[in-house]
């Protein structure tokens, strides 16, 4: 965990990447467990990304998490259907009401609303200069806060249909493809197919991009004409959390596009994220992959944003809990330092110094 990022703008910070020579000494060291079973399956995935988070073979539990929900309001019809409006989903779990706040409570998550301003714009973008970076503004104070609290880990997810249906005008740009193939069918209360809110999304989205379209691709173009704050402020502490080496589970397609969001104000900053839980909603599946996610717990859990955070909370702790539970070889001679060449059989390993350069090498060049 880096200091806080207090000086410059948003635009102007540097994200590192973690180091996945890390995941793979961690790899390396399961497969000498004395078991006399495979292994952790599924869950090896998560000690993998702890690894490179910690920077280090051996990674131990988080010990001060904070979840992060964010809401805002957008135009008319872009929450169609949804099952309570934003303002009345943040309302309760500030108040401890619902599944999502109960099953945070019962991880023992601490569980913070951000409430973000209205994104309300028509005929044109939805914020304005000023909206747009009060949304920034937000988001980077947000994941100043909670780190400079003692947070080792961010669990950020969105509330609200709205919020939706902005990653899909999101994910529908960076994919340069029609809104209608990352825009799933939706359904009613007792499972029936709900055209109309399918309908009423759709429509309100190809009205607003009619008035958005042939901008310039940059993180606050894509905020302020198709984002909105709710996802521009999640996209700020995205990064804000990248540039300070800290830890975050995503869920859901508005954290998703949020990511992708923020890795145009930085390449590494998804690198820093993990979505132990990914739905088959098209933006997950489109930008979970673009954005190089590491393979998450195989939940396929389709629920509103933010309910799979407490479990996958709960198995990426349980599996390092297990990892650093299993019985290991004595070892004969001292292992070497991190900073030192491992020559093998196969040959050299590279240094995490080394793997870091070429990482940042290679995106750039990406």
């Amino acid at each position: 965990m880096t200091q806080t990022t207090d000086a410059g703008p948003l635009a102007e910070l540097k994200a590192k990447f973690p180091n996945g020579v890390w995941t793979t000494r961690a790899n390396a060291r399961l497969q000498d467990a004395l078991i006399e079973g495979s292994g952790l399956g599924r869950l090896q995935a998560a000690v993998g990304w702890a690894a490179r988070m910690q920077a280090t073979d051996d990674p131990e539990p988080f010990t001060a998490p904070r979840m992060l929900l964010f809401a805002g309001g957008y135009p008319e019809n872009w929450d169609a259907g949804d099952y309570a409006p934003v303002d009345e989903q943040a309302a309760a779990l500030e108040r401890g009401e619902g599944p999502l706040a109960e099953q945070a409570a019962r991880s023992g998550l601490p569980l913070t609303v951000v409430r973000t301003g209205a994104s309300e714009g028509r005929e044109g973008p939805l914020l304005d200069d000023t909206e747009l970076n009060e949304a920034l503004r937000l988001g980077r104070e947000t994941a100043d806060r909670a780190i400079d609290e003692g947070a080792d880990v961010l669990l950020i997810s969105g509330l609200g249909a709205g919020a939706v249906t902005a990653s899909v005008a999101v994910c529908s740009f960076i994919a340069k493809d029609e809104i209608t193939n990352f825009q799933p069918q939706l359904h009613a209360p007792g499972g029936s197919v709900f055209d109309a809110a399918w309908m009423g999304r759709v429509s309100a989205l190809r009205d607003h991009l009619a008035f958005n379209r042939g901008f310039k691709r940059s993180p606050q173009e894509l905020i302020a004409r198709l984002g909105g704050a709710q996802l521009g402020a999640m996209a700020a502490a995205i990064f804000t959390a990248a540039t300070r080496s800290t830890a975050m589970l995503v869920d859901g397609p508005a954290a998703v596009a949020a990511v992708m969001l923020a890795r145009d104000f930085g390449l590494a900053a998804p690198k820093w994220c993990y979505a132990p839980n990914r739905s088959a909603h098209p933006v997950v599946v489109k930008l979970a992959k673009q954005a190089g996610l590491a393979d998450d717990l195989a939940l396929d859990l389709d629920l509103p944003d933010g309910t799979a955070l407490p479990l996958g909370w709960d198995l990426v702790q349980t599996s390092l809990r297990i990892s650093r539970s299993l019985p290991m070889p004595v070892k004969e001679e001292p292992e070497p330092e991190p900073n030192e060449p491992v020559v093998g059989g196969i040959g050299p390993v590279p240094t995490p110094e080394a793997s870091e350069a070429a990482l940042e090498e290679g995106a750039e060049n990406s």
